[in-house]
């Protein structure tokens, strides 16, 4: 008899339902797309996800680095502001071309 803190097989059912009702759904979205309204929608998460991605690897670099400045009270209370910041300027001067290889991906293009 399965202990009532043995959690992996309900998790595992639970993981499992998720992720193909995600797939599945996005799935549809992405057939169902075909408004310019709806590309320019995709496109916008796409350079979403691209800025949170690069906002980790600026989290990640500045790990490695020992700056005083940036371990004041203040700093540490808007670091993540001042790294979404920057993640966007990149994303809009251009970024890495992550959000128009998925962009393309997910269209066909």
């Amino acid at each position: 008899m399965a202990s009532i803190l043995d959690t992996s097989s309900i998790y595992n059912t639970y993981y499992n339902n998720i992720n193909s009702y995600t797939g599945s759904s996005l799935q549809n979205k992405l057939d169902n797309m075909g408004t310019t309204e709806d590309s320019d929608k995709l496109m916008e998460v796409c350079k979403d996800f691209e800025s949170y991605f690069v906002q980790k690897i600026i989290e990640e670099s500045k790990k490695s680095l020992q700056n005083e400045d940036e371990k004041g009270e203040y700093m540490q209370y808007f670091s993540t502001m001042l790294n979404q910041t920057y993640a966007d300027a990149i994303v809009d001067g251009g970024g890495l071309g992550l959000a128009q290889q998925l962009y393309d991906s997910m269209t066909d293009k």
